[in-house]
């Protein structure tokens, strides 16, 4: 099957070019931009992360990017993603966080860290609601007209910047008596060729600006809360905090779980259990909690016989559940090497792959756990004489490597750990941190580092 899975891997990743050619939706492009960025990674073919890193710097630099309040627009109408639709999605943003958090992982660009952190502080920052979740989204229905609060003038720039301050701020980002988007324009680094300086030069004028827009009319919240989306945000906090070293998006993190923690497994839907299985992965490689890791096995195994049972209508949602489930279910086999969820993941990617002509652009960062399906799982047993995170285990979490997955064993969590990970249960604390690695589920003789 592994010769089958990489025989798919290659079709998928040769008909990407494809869709990045005839795609401006951003939820087709998201799950594509991964696989790029996955498959040049597996196959050591620079050509992938070239595709990749032109089309990131062409969303970020675009219209579509929010440049005053951070975040992304679902939709552009164009190839240079200059005119967006005005409404930003809580789904699409926790994704598109991941995405360069995962381009950052694996590049260290600059703009790649920008994205990610101003698209997840946006939504920390204006999306919360009450209840501890968050709310699905922001948009303005005013159109290309000039009172869109997210469209600007010289003039309205000047009010809010003074003369001098909106002056620079205009040419800097394509606003002038000649409108790129309708009676107004839409903030881009398109024509700027020194767009990546951009960022720290006009950090406070941006911040000034998107506190006037706060007091603009015209900007409308979709007050729903819905659960898969704020799973797959969660997955974001969850990555951020562990790519940046950043306790912010980690608290941010578990105070989301919490309220997550509080729903009925029973009444979600496969899309939103598929969408927590994911978060939860991502939660333990960021904390080592085994609880996180003894709640996604449950969910783990909920998710299977839901999956079993359920007769999905070919659709977003369904090409949701699938990818969300193919990738946690890869998650699980490298973090517990049970090979119940290889055969889980394998029906996944057959469903993904046998019947494509009925899945969408959705379904693609699904194939990211076919491309892992093609080569060696690798896992690696930290086991730690007390609680800290020993400093010798910076460098493994540092490298990008998406094969792999760090578990990490200290005498406090040993017990909680052998439930999760039975295999963990032989490897003692001793005086120095120890090193188990594993390739397909066969572990190795420890090492001190």
């Amino acid at each position: 099957m592994t010769d089958q899975f990489s025989s798919w891997g290659e079709k998928a990743l040769s008909g990407v070019e494809r869709l990045r050619q005839s795609n401006h939706d951003l939820r087709g492009r998201m799950g594509a931009l991964l696989f790029l960025l996955r498959g040049a990674y597996y196959t050591e073919q620079s050509k992938y992360r070239r595709y990749a890193e032109e089309d990131l710097r062409a969303l970020w630099r675009g219209g579509v990017h929010d440049h005053i309040g951070g975040g992304f627009f679902s939709y552009s109408g164009d190839a240079e993603w200059l005119r967006p639709s005005f409404e930003k999605r809580l789904d699409d943003n926790a994704r598109l966080a991941l995405l360069y958090t995962e381009a950052w992982e694996s590049g260290h660009m600059a703009f790649y860290r920008d994205a990610a952190e101003s698209t997840l502080d946006w939504i920390l920052a204006e999306l919360a609601a009450p209840s501890g979740l968050y709310m699905a989204g922001q948009f303005s229905e005013k159109g290309f007209t000039a009172d869109n609060p997210y469209l600007w003038t010289p003039e309205k720039l000047a009010g809010q910047l003074g003369q001098e301050s909106g002056r620079h701020f205009a040419e800097c980002y394509d606003i002038s008596d000649e409108p790129n988007c309708g009676e107004a324009s839409i903030p881009n680094l398109i024509l700027n060729d020194r767009w990546h300086l951009a960022g720290e030069k006009y950090d406070d004028d941006r911040e000034r600006l998107r506190l006037a827009r706060q007091g603009f009319a015209g900007i409308e919240t979709d007050g729903r809360t819905p659960a898969d989306w704020n799973a797959l945000l969660l997955a974001a906090l969850a990555r951020a905090a562990r790519a940046f070293t950043d306790e912010r998006y980690l608290a941010a993190a578990h105070a989301l779980a919490r309220p997550l923690d509080g729903i009925d497994p029973e009444s979600l839907a496969p899309q939103a259990l598929a969408a927590f299985l994911f978060a939860k992965t991502e939660l333990y490689c960021s904390d080592f909690d085994p609880a996180h890791l003894l709640s996604t096995i449950a969910l783990g195994e909920r998710l299977e016989r839901v999956l079993d049972a359920a007769s999905m209508t070919p659709g977003e949602e369904c090409d949701r559940a699938w990818a969300l489930a193919a990738q946690g279910f890869d998650a699980l086999w490298c973090l517990t090497a049970d090979r119940k969820w290889i055969e889980a993941r394998g029906k996944c990617l057959r469903e993904l792959c046998l019947h494509a002509d009925r899945h969408g652009p959705d379904s693609l960062d699904g194939l990211c756990a076919l491309l892992s399906a093609s080569h060696t799982a690798r896992a690696l047993l930290c086991v730690s004489p007390d609680e800290a995170v020993p400093p010798a285990l910076a460098p493994f979490r540092a490298r990008y490597a998406p094969d792999l997955k760090i578990l990490l064993k200290t005498p406090e969590n040993a017990a909680a750990l052998a439930l999760a990970a039975p295999w963990s249960e032989p490897f003692t604390c001793g005086t120095e941190p120890r090193f188990y690695p594993a390739l397909d589920g066969k572990w190795g003789s420890g090492t001190g580092l």
